[in-house]
């Protein structure tokens, strides 16, 4: 009995459930101020995001380059 009643609230709150509809910003007019603001941030994001990760690569580029040249003068000049 439970069962069923389970699978009648299912399929009734199934047949109610009305379409999403899209958020403002997304089913408004691309160009539009808000918009345009939207694409601003995320190629902000992106940058702060690119900028970071270079940054992070360099260190370690640095640091192995530093760490080889040691390695050469403490092995008299042999890798």
């Amino acid at each position: 009995m439970k069962r069923v009643a389970v699978a009648l609230t299912t399929v009734a709150l199934l047949a109610m459930a009305t379409p999403a509809l899209a958020c403002p910003v997304c089913f408004g007019n691309p160009n539009s101020a808000q918009g345009q603001g939207v694409k601003a941030g995320i190629l902000a994001l992106l940058l702060v995001t690119v900028t970071m990760l270079t940054a992070f690569g360099g260190f370690f580029f640095i640091y192995l380059r530093r760490r080889i040249r040691v390695f050469e003068e403490s092995n008299g000049g042999s890798y």
